[in-house]
């Protein structure tokens, strides 16, 4: 029986130099590549027949090849481009294996496939890899980040539920937008045009205003009024400054917010009371600001950046004292710290590692909820 070397796709491939080009480096020869697309009935939910279509490259010299499937239920195929159905839900491994018997080579391909559940109920999770909106629900399962219709942005760094008219708000930094739309995605328009840099946003739900970050400041907009232009400034003059991260509390009327370049601010709805609650980020030095805010009862937690790949979340007191640590270690300033009041849980996307983690209030418990999605804003809304 010939031996077969097998190369992965991630990993080492051993390869042997067969010519040179003119400039005298040698150049490898082509190798093959194996590599699929897939599309599901019934809308993605179980149960659902999966169409599997070739789009390897295989090289001449590999002469006559052999493809092996294993569909990560226990179902195998050798087409080239087979069909099989996923009876239950759930997320499969689904491996391709090309074999060249002359080449004595056998080469691997692995992609996820996810079959929903159309049962499944939870707590949802909105986050944004920055042009794309996800979904994913708490509860007793493993999260499966499915995509909604929202597709198309341009670098989008904020996201915000309305709980009450069930729609979600989406700035785009890079188009100078925030757009609203339903919660599975449908009906995406603009709410407001040239917001002036909008990131982080919250909902006063006794006013119906919504209110956002700027590249200078803080604005509002009046969620009843359908005018893509109707909005006025709330805080202005913090250009140096860098607001991000906006949340309301609505026991004092306090607007909070945090800024890239400097500390923590609060001013009320009604115009008075402006203040840097938390100035430089308790000594956290020049530059070590922060993107997020999210109120918890009393406490109002926040990221700030100490040092390169060590990012903290912090909690304070409203007035902004008592502050305690919650988690360091992030390696990359927040965009969207989310709180599930159900379960009482806190949770925050590290951009570099692709996930998103959670834990008490406390900080204790941390453990990764979802790894594999850049996360540059996250909010949480209501089963």
């Amino acid at each position: 029986m010939r031996k077969i070397l097998l190369i992965l796709l991630v990993g080492i491939s051993i390869v042997t130099w067969e010519s040179c080009s003119d400039d005298g480096f040698p150049v490898p020869p082509a190798s093959t590549v194996p590599k699929f697309s897939v599309s599901l009935t019934n809308d993605g939910f179980a149960p659902a027949t999966a169409t599997f279509t070739d789009q390897s490259i295989v090289p001449a010299r590999a002469g006559e090849v052999s493809y092996a499937w294993n569909f990560g239920d226990g179902g195998t195929s050798s087409e080239t481009s087979p069909v099989h159905d996923y009876v239950a839900p759930g997320v499969y491994n689904v491996k391709l294996t090309i074999t060249s018997f002359k080449l004595a080579e056998a080469t691997e391909y692995v992609q996820k496939v996810i079959v929903l559940d159309q049962n499944a109920t939870g707590i949802p999770v909105f986050f944004t890899d920055g042009t794309i909106v996800f979904k994913a629900l708490i509860n007793e399962n493993d999260p499966i980040a499915v995509s909604t219709e929202i597709t198309t942005l341009e670098e989008s760094y904020g996201i915000v539920v309305d709980t009450v008219n069930n729609k979600l708000y989406i700035s785009d930094y890079d188009a100078d937008k925030i757009l609203v739309a339903n919660l599975d995605g449908t009906d995406l328009h603009d709410f407001r045009t040239n917001t002036g840099g909008a990131d982080g946003m919250a909902i006063d739900y006794d006013a119906q205003v919504l209110y956002w970050d700027t590249d200078d400041g803080i604005r509002r907009a009046d969620m009843t009024n359908a005018s893509v232009s109707q909005m006025d400034d709330f805080v202005t003059g913090q250009v140096d400054e860098d607001p991000e991260g906006v949340s309301i509390d609505p026991a004092t009327g306090y607007v909070y917010w945090n800024t890239y370049n400097a500390g923590v601010w609060r001013k009320n709805k009604n115009g008075t009371g402006l203040q840097e609650i938390i100035p430089d980020f308790d000594g956290a030095g020049p530059g070590g600001g922060g993107g997020s805010t999210v109120i918890i009862g009393s406490r109002l937690f926040y990221d700030v950046y100490v040092a390169s790949g060590d990012i903290h979340v912090k909690s304070a007191n409203l007035d902004g004292s008592g502050i305690a640590t919650v988690t360091t270690g992030v390696s990359r300033v927040i965009f969207g710290l989310g709180y599930d009041k159900i379960n009482n849980k806190i949770y925050w996307g590290d951009r570099n590692n692709e996930v998103i983690k959670r834990a008490n209030p406390d900080g204790t418990g941390t453990e990764t909820w979802l790894s594999g999605k850049v996360v540059q804003g996250l909010a949480i809304g209501k089963e």
